[in-house]
């Protein structure tokens, strides 16, 4: 419980809303120990898988649903959550293999605890395509799947979209060293709702959708829950969005939580409370940390200053 306790503390601590990382070497780097080039490469064949299924989707509904106009398929929300895990896995592919080979580019070693803007901005993709992946599967499965039976939500590719990103998502959260935030979770709030104002517009504006193989069902919203001619039912699914949104950012904060566990019990035989109370006997053993500060204290004794990310 007091471990809990600690956690939820720390947590929301306002400065855990912003961008800065202790170790940015983490946002290029696996949790697991390895060979140093097996995470670049495993990034770079991630980010050719993402890629290419995106335009293998963007091909196959383009021809099926929208007459040759590729710009309908940014319409809806499923596909501005894909692009920013391409733009992710793209992201992190380069970051990941410019540390590999050239790691002075990306970390300053003379402010070695201070997050470069490169990786501020990578966090802030990880973590909105991460929690609208998540988003986008629990919208679909809980909802759309029951309740709207238009074709281009109920094909093949479309079940894949809605499911393997998730899936994917799991993997990588698991595999990366990329700490996850509770406080994060407003920035995809940001996100749902500049898509929701998107939405809106392009629907209050005479805007049209093909649903129908071919084209030929066309209708003037993309989602049925989100008929702006219905305005308090789009506005309670927006807010229905943001509720997902806050639950969506705990999963994902779950799945790094239980990666730091495992880890640590992996390679350190205890969890990190253990881990502190070990360090805080040997700090308060030696004399040599008798001039210590409470802070440099507290760092000393974080389960990230030994090896926890």
């Amino acid at each position: 419980m007091d471990a809990c306790t600690r956690c939820v503390n720390y947590e929301f601590k306002a400065d855990n809303a912003g961008l800065d990382h202790e170790r940015p070497e983490n946002f290029v780097t696996s949790q697991w120990p390895g060979h140093p080039k097996f995470y670049p490469f495993y990034r770079v064949i991630i980010a050719l898988v993402l890629t290419g299924w995106c335009i293998a989707d963007v091909a196959y509904e383009t021809g099926q649903f929208y007459h040759g106009q590729t710009w309908k398929w940014f319409i809806y929300a499923t596909n501005w959550s894909f692009i920013l895990l391409v733009l992710s896995g793209l992201f992190q592919a380069t970051t990941a293999c410019i540390y590999s080979f050239r790691s002075h580019w990306i970390i300053d070693y003379q402010y070695p605890r201070t997050t470069p803007l490169i990786l501020k901005l990578q966090w802030l993709l990880v973590n909105i395509s991460c929690n609208s992946a998540v988003v986008v599967t629990m919208s679909y499965w809980f909802f759309i799947a029951l309740f709207d039976h238009s074709a281009i939500l109920t094909t093949s590719m479309s079940k894949v979209k809605h499911t393997m990103n998730t899936v994917y998502v799991i993997i990588d959260l698991l595999l990366s060293g990329v700490p996850i935030r509770v406080l994060h979770m407003f920035l995809t709030v940001m996100l749902g709702s500049i898509y929701a104002l998107f939405n809106a517009l392009y629907f209050l504006n005479d805007g049209t959708i093909t649903t129908g193989e071919n084209g030929l069902a066309v209708r003037h919203y993309a989602y049925n829950f989100m008929d702006w001619n219905k305005p308090v039912e789009a506005v309670i699914t927006c807010v229905l969005c943001v509720f997902q949104s806050l639950i969506s950012q705990v999963i994902i904060f779950i799945i790094y939580k239980i990666r730091i566990v495992i880890y640590e019990r992996m390679y350190f035989g205890g969890t990190g409370t253990e881990l502190e109370a070990e360090l805080q006997n040997i700090v308060t053993e030696s004399n040599s940390y008798s001039t210590m500060d409470d802070k440099d204290f507290t760092d000393m004794t974080s389960p990230t200053h030994v090896g926890v990310k």
